[in-house]
């Protein structure tokens, strides 16, 4: 039987994250356990925006600034390329309807501390010659970045493993032991890990280890459909981002009570440009269970409407398609240790925020297990703000 101080469970970005920052801050045997390949699941089925304009004031934009500054020197530190860089972004209002929402969202972030103001549409043209004439005005924000989120996932996973984690992958958990409320044991595909702490940093499939304890965690995948072109020579300078996307990300209802066709399908738009030369845009946001499949009319839906940002587009051949599932929970992700089970602690939920926020929530979840104490950062974010029920015994229905 295997030893462990820590069994980190999910081998994506958030997962990796804590397993490097545990080691690093002196942790002792860490285990991370990953049922397919690193990074195979939400962290390479997305985008690298590392945006602030897209975060509420609050808990959440106070973790993203921190995270961004995180982002900095982690190539150096990692000694692996990443490819971060501050970019700046600019979320785009293509009517004047939307642009009164920019204008309390812009006023909102500056009074949180973000460097960000309004643009009207020539102004931001000057700046970022792709845009459209349709675009009327943006919310310009220079700190806003974009990272390799592969690159990233897979750079965190390496450094822990030289630091001394276990890095199994390929390995499902099937169970988790408990002796009264108390972790005492994971339960793999390649036998048992006896273990007093376990954190759950399984994305969309947190539920599944959540019930292994008796947990219902309130988080749902939702899926969004991305397109990728060919590599071409630099033309877009900034991450782009619609006011449609601001609005479906905090106001899910949107979809349903819409009557734009392409609302109610989900559709919004991100778009950048990778350091090797593609353009990655998309998305939508829909509620379709675990389903990866893309939809054409999704696709078509995503085309039409990012060409109304920037025309350039449609003169782009297109290489692929893919879709990818969002951890999705309501007020943000669940971090942190859960009350009425000792040692089972909680990092998902983070939706479309993982990658952005994958520094910062290492940093934190890896001083919660070291300290023991549940910081104000990590507060906001407890399981407890859900009232969940107490959960009972052990996985297989009997403890010990």
């Amino acid at each position: 039987m295997q030893t462990a101080d820590v069994v980190v469970i999910g081998g994506g970005i958030i997962g990796c994250s804590i397993a490097y920052h545990l080691k690093k801050k002196g942790a002792g045997r860490v285990v991370l356990v990953e049922r397919r390949g690193i990074g195979e699941e939400t962290s390479s089925a997305c985008d690298g925006g590392v945006n602030l304009q897209t975060k509420a004031p609050g808990p959440a934009l106070r973790l993203a600034k921190r995270s961004l500054q995180l982002y900095e020197g982690l190539a150096e530190e990692l000694d692996y390329e990443i490819h971060f860089e501050r970019c700046g972004g600019m979320v785009m209002a293509d009517s004047p309807e939307l642009i009164g929402l920019l204008e309390q969202s812009a006023a909102e972030q500056a009074a949180a501390g973000v460097e960000v103001t309004i643009l009207n549409g020539q102004e931001a043209r000057r700046l970022e010659p792709a845009l459209s004439q349709q675009v009327a005005a943006v919310t310009y924000c220079p700190g806003d970045g974009r990272v390799n989120p592969i690159r990233t996932t897979i750079g965190y996973a390496r450094a822990a493993g030289r630091l001394g984690a276990e890095i199994l992958t390929n390995t499902a958990v099937t169970g988790i032991r408990t002796k009264h409320n108390e972790v005492i044991g994971v339960e793999t595909s390649r036998g048992m890990i006896q273990t007093g702490t376990v954190i759950n940093a399984c994305g969309v499939y947190a539920p599944e280890i959540g019930r292994m304890v008796g947990l219902d965690l309130p988080i749902r995948p939702r899926k969004g459909n991305i397109i990728v072109t060919e590599q071409v020579a630099p033309c877009l300078a900034h991450n782009l981002i619609c006011a449609r996307y601001i609005a479906l990300k905090h106001n899910p209802d949107l979809v349903r009570t819409s009557q734009d066709p392409s609302m109610r399908l989900g559709v919004n738009l991100f778009l950048e440009q990778t350091h090797e030369g593609n353009l990655i845009f998309g998305s939508n946001r829909e509620w379709a269970g675990f389903d990866k499949s893309t939809s054409y009319e999704i696709l078509c839906a995503i085309c039409r409407y990012a060409v109304r940002f920037a025309p350039f587009l449609a003169q782009m051949r297109v290489i692929r398609s893919f879709a990818g599932l969002r951890p999705y929970c309501e007020g943000g992700p669940i971090l942190g240790p859960v009350d009425g089970i000792q040692g089972f602690v909680m990092a998902a939920g983070h939706e479309g925020d993982g990658i952005a926020m994958a520094p910062i929530t290492g940093e934190i979840l890896s001083d919660f297990v070291m300290s023991g104490t549940v910081s104000e950062e990590i507060r906001p974010f407890l399981f407890s703000r859900f009232a969940p029920r107490q959960p009972q015994g052990s996985s297989d229905g009997r403890e010990g």
